[in-house]
């Protein structure tokens, strides 16, 4: 078990981000699992942003000089769609959050049609998923700590999905990756320690922004270990990197 801890004294301050104890601020359970690599299509998708940057901005009569700033520019762009695709889980987890709170929340606005679009598509797959279900919320947005680790986070859901006790999570990515089971068993593990109740499944529910659909991940009890287990391995490594980058090799 868990050593336990006083919930008064567990903060979090959303302009960093950051999660405290005792106002010791703690390793983010998603800033942890950073040190796992999403493979080439990360490196794929950093090149398609420039290259789709660049066909939007070289029309016309070119200089030298504003192709040199274009590309300059253009090394750059994939931060800025980043941030964008970041905003649009804000907005659609922001809705989702009262959705499921009973608040019927109005459809999302937005001054970008594109991210209006977006975070539209995002939500309605959202209420796709949560209408074939049975479904009872527990708590929403719980912050967690695992005293062990020296780990904060923040669980989407924790509910009684069909009758089980379950974490589901909401993801607005174009794939379903595996560092989302590491994640998700993270969650399970803080709030289990806490309430003394296990969690019996863990969903990633992956809501397309594009398309309005959802694609749904059932995690069984029977991949919790193994799955937690590479969470507490992604801590140590990460903590390890960090070490040597302070340090000297």
């Amino acid at each position: 078990m868990e050593p336990k801890f006083d919930r008064s004294l567990l903060t979090f301050n959303p302009k960093n981000h950051g999660h405290y104890y005792e106002g010791k601020r703690l390793l983010g359970v998603t800033t942890a699992l950073g040190i796992i690599s999403k493979g080439d299509a990360l490196v794929q998708w950093s090149a398609n942003q420039a290259i789709e940057y660049c066909r939007s901005k070289l029309v016309g009569e070119i200089t030298q000089e504003y192709l040199d700033q274009v590309f300059q520019e253009a090394k750059k762009h994939w931060r800025t769609v980043k941030q964008e695709a970041a905003d649009i889980g804000t907005y659609a987890h922001n809705w989702i959050e009262q959705f499921l709170k009973g608040f019927n929340p109005s459809e999302f606005e937005h001054e970008d049609t594109e991210i209006q679009r977006k975070v539209r598509n995002s939500c309605g797959a959202a209420v796709k998923w949560i209408e074939t279900h049975h479904w009872k919320t527990i708590s929403i947005e719980r912050q967690i700590f695992i005293p062990k680790l020296g780990v904060g986070g923040i669980c989407d859901w924790h509910a009684y999905i069909d009758g089980v006790p379950a974490v589901p999570d909401w993801k607005t990515s174009k794939s379903i990756y595996s560092s989302y089971r590491y994640q998700t068993a993270a969650y399970a593990h803080g709030i289990e320690e806490e309430v003394g109740e296990k969690v019996r499944e863990r969903w990633v529910l992956r809501i397309d922004k594009e398309t309005g659909e959802f694609e749904d991940l059932r995690l069984p009890r029977a991949e919790f270990a193994a799955d937690y287990k590479a969470f507490k391995n992604a801590v140590q490594l990460y903590r390890r990197e960090q070490e040597l980058r302070k340090g000297s090799w």
